[in-house]
């Protein structure tokens, strides 16, 4: 193989490993979920890039016959990548989403793309065909591949503003109306989003610096972006957190946007709420019970949920699941401070404070105080 480069040799491997570490994964996160809640579409985000990779391979290797195969569902998956993601996050961050009819225009622009890859490979020779694959090889980029560029440049822009917006507004929902400190764990969701935008930027980026980077590197990079989206859906559930919520994700968004949009009160007025509500968590330990919600607070206050929910952001400037948290660190602080002379361990004390498990009682107890629960009191323990 005098042929090949050092260059062509370093595409060969990473692109043959990639495939190797995209097709398992795919394969474990499919047995994991059995292609359940949204499992399925997980599996096909991490399968996307499969055929992009299985075309640079064959390019690189010269085995042309198979890269005339491959071109096409490379270019099609390649588009398809974005919307599948935002459907995605939508379908598990609401447990009511359904996949209907109006949402396949989501899948419009894969289709032109794939259409222009027909209409401009199908008249080919083999020769010509060769000739436009080395072309592309010096970063000769010929017209179909431009308009997939601008294509999968604008889904780029569209998607992430329509993800990150629904994400910032399904946080608002939850925690303006929800106590479960699970929600921490679902953090990983939007960083897994932001993880896939770097990636994106940086394809362009390095494509603009040097053409065949994308050939190497972006693989690379993809494949560490799959593998956490993997570990994670597979250790933190989102829609196993979702699905435990009384109201599903869009009622819980429509119902806090009333809430503000209808409730006017003065300072003096929210700070007669906030003193009733802490009272009752105070007097009745409600706040220990881990499923605890705004409007079950409502009910043992005798206040609005509307009232409570203005209150606590406008005075207190923090919102419901915030205060509910912080008091059940606060009760755990003092109960790591007794963990010897009652015989507390920390299984029973996050479950006391009102914590659905030991990871999401670590993950608020690191929030609220910035170190986990033993270094904690250890450094109390030192005075």
């Amino acid at each position: 193989m005098d042929w090949m480069t050092n260059e062509d040799l370093l595409i060969i491997i990473v692109n043959s490993g990639c495939i190797t570490l995209l097709v398992v994964m795919a394969i474990v996160l499919g047995a994991a979920t059995r292609m359940k809640s949204g499992g399925g579409v997980a599996v096909l985000i991490v399968a996307t890039t499969v055929p992009v990779y299985i075309y640079n391979l064959s390019r690189s290797v010269e085995f042309y016959g198979v890269a005339e195969i491959a071109v096409y569902p490379a270019c099609f998956m390649n588009v398809l990548l974005l919307p599948v993601l935002w459907l995605f996050v939508r379908g598990q961050l609401d447990k009511t989403f359904k996949f209907t009819a109006g949402y396949w225009w989501h899948f419009i622009p894969a289709c032109i793309s794939l259409l222009a890859m027909l209409s401009y490979y199908l008249p080919m020779s083999r020769e010509e065909f060769i000739e436009d694959m080395l072309e592309q090889a010096n970063g000769v980029e010929n017209f179909v591949a431009l308009v997939n560029d601008f294509i999968v440049l604008f889904q780029l822009v569209f998607y992430f503003i329509l993800i990150f917006r629904f994400l910032r507004r399904i946080k608002q929902a939850l925690q303006d109306n929800y106590s479960d400190s699970d929600y921490l764990t679902i953090g990983w969701l939007p960083r897994t989003v932001t993880l896939f935008g770097i990636l994106f930027v940086i394809v362009f980026v390095t494509y603009l610096i040097s053409p065949r980077t994308d050939v190497w590197l972006i693989p690379i990079l993809n494949v560490i972006a799959m593998s956490y989206l993997t570990y994670n859906y597979i250790v933190y559930p989102v829609a196993g957190y979702i699905c435990r919520l009384d109201s599903s994700v869009s009622e819980v968004k429509r119902a806090s946007k009333t809430l503000w949009q209808t409730v006017d009160l003065d300072i003096g007025q929210m700070k007669l709420n906030c003193a009733r509500v802490i009272d009752i968590l105070n007097s009745t330990h409600i706040y220990r019970n881990p499923d605890l919600s705004l409007d079950m607070l409502s009910r043992e206050t005798g206040i609005g949920k509307g009232a409570i929910s203005r209150s606590i952001n406008g005075y207190l400037q923090k919102n419901f699941f915030e205060l509910i948290n912080e008091m059940r660190v606060r009760e755990a602080k003092r109960m790591l401070l007794l963990l010897k002379s009652n015989n507390y361990t920390i299984d029973s004390i996050y479950r006391e404070c009102g914590f659905h498990s030991r990871s999401t009682f670590f993950l608020a107890f690191k929030k609220v105080e910035g170190t986990s629960p033993a270094r904690w009191l250890n450094e109390k323990e030192k005075y």
